[in-house]
């Protein structure tokens, strides 16, 4: 998602642009990602990332030709103790002055009102923002791709990176397993293979991919297409409407590293009593279909954007919000090589700031 974008603004700003897959395109880290879009964040910077894609995302076929299957169904997050309601009320207060002027706090009876059977009881609050909502992966992914391509933009799919050239000890180009490519700007935008790629540029990247899964069911006819994506932060439970029934998954059930996306269907076991727990109807349909997939993570869930050295950029590592934040770093990142500056402040991104000990973590991390 992140390169397809970057390399439809790049293009469009003129720049002769290549991108390199290992795979296919649509097939990485983004393919098995749930499709949220949100701006309730709890820093300035994500807010505002927020606030821009989901600005981005209406107005996608207007830019780039192919429908982003946006629908802002909105983002319920369900709240267990004082603490998470406590920072959930202080972020919002920032996020309502940032603009995001429809997000509310609700107490744990209205959250239940949104959601049909859902077991309230042990909340202490929640928070909802009903601009927030869902975009398709293949959709957005795939529209972009096709509209750098109609702008020139090569993209060569099954080209596994293994080398990155240099001169006069600038990185000068880029090898694949088919060809080479001279280039006076790369960029490392490989998800949870981020760290891999660096190694070749004798760059240490702090990505650390780790494992999640998904699950989709059966038609449930008791959810509706407009039901909002909910969160139980505390356990990261969530789940959202996915064509005629739903699709979930948890965080929390996860193995904490692992770089290969390999279903297990035994994280099932350990996600159901949890999910049953707080929305109790999850037991009234049956799992149709599962799949696995790697978040990227960081140190202090925020991803890593900007030039790590003369010629070599990285736009990775946002454990977890990289479908949503991909229209608006693509632009931003695409006007910043092009013009010498971003559009906005990013240095809450810069690739240095975990040696420089200037950084401040993103806490709504599901």
């Amino acid at each position: 998602m992140v390169g397809c974008s970057l390399a439809f603004y790049l293009a469009r700003a003129g720049r002769s642009v290549v991108v390199l897959e290992q795979g296919r395109i649509g097939q990485g880290a983004t393919a098995a990602c749930a499709g949220g879009v949100r701006a309730q964040f709890s820093t300035e910077v994500n807010i505002r990332i927020g606030l821009e894609a989901k600005r981005r995302l209406a107005a996608f076929e207007a830019e780039v030709g192919r429908s982003a299957d946006f629908r802002q169904v909105g983002y319920l997050f369900l709240l267990t103790t004082i603490e998470e309601r406590d920072q959930f009320a202080d972020a919002v207060r920032l996020q309502r002055q940032l603009g995001l002027d429809d997000v509310v706090e609700l107490g744990p009876r209205q959250a239940a009102d949104l959601v049909p059977g859902l077991r309230w009881d042990d909340l202490r609050g929640a928070t909802f923002c009903p601009s927030d909502g869902l975009a398709g992966p293949n959709e957005v992914t795939m529209g972009y791709a096709a509209a750098a391509r109609g702008r020139g933009a090569l993209i060569r799919e099954n080209s596994e990176v293994i080398a990155l050239t240099t001169r006069a000890g600038l990185v000068s180009g880029v090898e694949s397993v088919k060809e080479g490519f001279e280039a006076e700007q790369v960029v490392i935008c490989a998800g949870p293979w981020t760290a891999e790629v660096g190694r070749l540029a004798g760059q240490t990247l702090p990505v650390r991919p780790s494992r999640r899964h998904v699950f989709t069911t059966e038609a449930y006819p008791a959810m509706r297409r407009s039901n909002p994506m909910t969160i139980d932060f505390h356990s990261s439970f969530y789940f959202h409407p996915e064509g005629d029934g739903l699709l979930f998954g948890m965080g929390g059930a996860e193995q904490p590293e692992s770089a290969e996306a390999v279903m297990d269907w035994s994280v099932l076991e350990r996600i159901i009593p949890l999910a049953a727990r707080r929305w109790p109807p999850l037991l009234e349909t049956r799992v149709k279909n599962g799949w696995a997939g790697l978040y990227e993570n960081t140190p202090d869930s925020q991803p890593l954007v900007g030039p790590l050295k003369d010629g070599l950029w990285v736009a990775a590592g946002f454990s977890g919000h990289g479908f949503m934040m991909g229209p608006v770093i693509g632009d931003w990142l695409a006007q910043w090589m092009t013009t010498g500056g971003p559009p906005v402040d990013l240095s809450s991104f810069s690739p240095n700031r975990f040696s420089e000990g200037h950084f401040v973590p993103e806490h709504h991390v599901v």
